[in-house]
């Protein structure tokens, strides 16, 4: 394999945290080196690839045009480097040590317990503490290790992987579909029913179904809105309406069983992606890595349900 790579990685890290502070001394002093280093490096790089990426003056760090573009691709490029080296890291020595982790609470007990006690019983040498947020938390800020999140959070700071998606879908009990006075076959007779709504942080969700190139709006005659999948899954066992639920984690079961069964199928709903995210400086954390592994593990061992 040809190797073209004429730039240091190190010097990427250097040049993100000047972006990120666009402040030279501030730069320096959270990196640990003196500003003439700063100011070294980051010529040596723009001398390296050919082109500016910062214009400074007297009172402020400005990025061209083409400088906010490497920062970009630096960012993806230094998270594989760091992959690779937790990779590494992992395989050296058995995951110890304590965890602070924050899972997103609509998530439910359910699955927060099995990840929790799968990496407990996994790695006999590491401590967790585990909790179950209704906000999206920093790591840093908030005093955690790994979050677990909606969407990626833009910063030099944080590394945010992509752990799964949620296949979300529409249901209700055998008992509320059977006792309908006529088949559901289109999505405009769900807004005559009642729905149980799902929101997170706070926001509800909009609910878009679509079908190859055809979509709509679904606008039900909302009967409850929780923030919690298994609250949201007893409601719709008392057949109090039709809801949203994921296929992989808290209603598995009741699939299997046909207790709960799918509500227009043949219509998808958008998934929810859930993100990793944890401080940059932890990259090379094994015990992050075991975390996330049995985190998704849980889940793929539920994602073959139809």
């Amino acid at each position: 394999m040809k190797q073209n790579l004429n730039f240091n990685l190190d010097a990427l890290i250097v040049f993100g945290k000047l972006v990120e502070c666009r402040n030279l001394s501030k730069a320096a002093t959270l990196l640990g080196m003196p500003k003439s280093t700063v100011s070294r490096k980051i010529s040596k790089l723009e001398s390296d690839l050919g082109v500016k990426l910062l214009r400074k003056n007297t009172h402020q760090i400005t990025v061209t045009d083409i400088g906010q573009q490497v920062y970009s691709h630096s960012l993806k490029i230094l998270a594989e480097a760091n992959d690779v080296s937790a990779l590494i890291e992992g395989n050296k020595q058995e995951p110890q040590g304590e965890l602070r982790a924050a899972l997103p609470i609509f998530m439910g007990i359910d699955y927060a317990a099995r990840v929790g006690g799968s990496f407990l019983q996994r790695y006999p040498k590491s401590q967790l503490e585990l909790r179950l947020v209704d906000e999206m938390v920093h790591p840093i800020k908030d005093g955690y290790d790994v979050v677990f999140g909606i969407g990626p959070l833009q910063s030099s700071t944080l590394i945010a992987r992509k752990a799964f998606e949620l296949d979300c879908f529409l249901c209700a009990s055998k008992e509320f579909v059977d006792g309908l006075a006529e088949p559901l076959t289109v999505p405009s007779q769900l807004n005559k029913l009642p729905f149980i709504d799902f929101d997170y942080y706070g926001q509800p969700r909009k609910s878009t179904l679509t079908k190859g190139k055809k979509r709509y709006d679904i606008s039900p005659m909302v009967r409850a809105r929780v923030n919690n999948f298994q609250i949201s899954k007893d409601y719709i066992l008392r057949g109090l309406g039709v809801g949203i639920m994921p296929k992989q984690i808290i209603c598995s079961g009741e699939l299997k069983e046909g207790v709960i069964v799918p509500v227009l199928p043949e219509w998808e709903l958008q998934s929810i992606d859930v993100y990793m995210i944890y401080p940059f400086q932890l990259s090379f954390s094994n015990l992050i890595s075991a975390f996330y592994d049995t985190a998704l593990e849980i889940i793929l061992q539920n994602s073959s349900i139809p």
